[in-house]
């Protein structure tokens, strides 16, 4: 990691970068993330004022590294508002739910890959998030509906059900949302980059598929 907190003798604490070049980066990823949250909440939006908020005051003015920090739980939130159904991606409007999985959320995914200072837990996580996402709008568009706890296994069986999905492609989303469990229960260190970039590679072949299944079946 490139960043180590840093407690104070009041109980509290601040981030803290581990070398110069590592606060460059954490600055630019920073920045990346509050323009990922402009394109897909609005310019406007609570979400993107608060991540400018938290990072212009540098957390509770502790330190630039604590405000970076901070628009990661900015984001987490949405995105378990996003995986939940109660809200969807301001660009889901216009470009429609499953491009925007395969492409804005499938790049962000590649970055965070090509990023050797990120865990390969981050881009695990992003890729399942698109491809429940996908999953969740093919369910939608043929006007199915999951009566199970919702989450890529239970929309995959449902496709699986309407002769959307193969065998295959069921044995492959099982294996991806395995990945993905592991990275968002914490299983960090049993994850490695060559997962992670297997876990694109995999998203975006099946993220295809579905697209042209869906056709299919439409």
């Amino acid at each position: 990691m490139d960043m180590t907190w840093n407690p104070t003798q009041r109980g509290f604490g601040f981030w803290k970068a581990t070398s110069p070049t590592a606060r460059g980066a954490i600055r630019a990823r920073a920045t990346a993330a509050l323009d990922f949250l402009e394109r897909f909440t609005g310019p406007e939006s609570l979400w993107t004022k608060t991540a400018h908020e938290v990072f212009e005051n540098k957390g509770e003015k502790q330190s630039m590294e604590s405000g970076a920090h901070a628009i990661g739980d900015v984001i987490k939130e949405w995105s378990d508002l996003i995986r939940s159904g109660q809200i969807r991606p301001r660009l889901t409007e216009t470009l429609g739910v499953r491009a925007v999985a395969s492409t804005d959320l499938m790049e962000q995914v590649r970055i965070l890959n090509e990023d050797q200072k990120v865990t390969p837990a981050a881009p695990i996580v992003l890729a399942g998030a698109a491809l429940e996402i996908a999953l969740r709008s093919a369910v939608d568009e043929l006007g199915l509906s999951v009566s199970s706890q919702p989450g890529i296994t239970a929309y995959a069986r449902k496709l699986r059900s309407a002769d959307v999905l193969g065998k295959q492609d069921m044995k492959n989303v099982e294996q991806i949302a395995g990945l993905r469990n592991q990275a968002a229960h914490g299983e960090h260190e049993t994850l490695s980059r060559q997962q992670a970039g297997l876990m694109e590679q995999q998203v975006n072949l099946f993220l295809e598929t579905l697209e042209d299944a869906i056709e299919k079946s439409a």
